[in-house]
């Protein structure tokens, strides 16, 4: 059976931050950038960095408005951004 795929979301605070939200089965935690890119940017980094991974850009309405699964073969450790 395989495990469930974390989930990286991205969404704006309320005052304008933008905030990476990891939610794995082992793992909860919190990023906060000032940019949007920066926070999308530091989300494709932990995809890539894991065997498995899903990114999703949420609405402020909790829609999303984006979302992109990263799946990592063998040998595939190594990629540069």
């Amino acid at each position: 059976m395989e495990e469930p795929r974390p989930v990286l979301s991205v969404t704006e605070t309320r005052d304008g931050v933008w905030s990476v939200n990891e939610r794995g089965p082992s793992r909860v935690a919190i990023a906060y950038f000032p940019s949007k890119w920066g926070a999308i940017k530091h989300a494709v980094r932990v995809a890539l960095a894991k065997p498995r991974c899903r990114v999703a850009v949420v609405e402020r309405d909790g829609t999303s408005r984006l979302v992109r699964d990263y799946e990592q073969g063998d040998g595939s450790g190594n990629v540069e951004i």
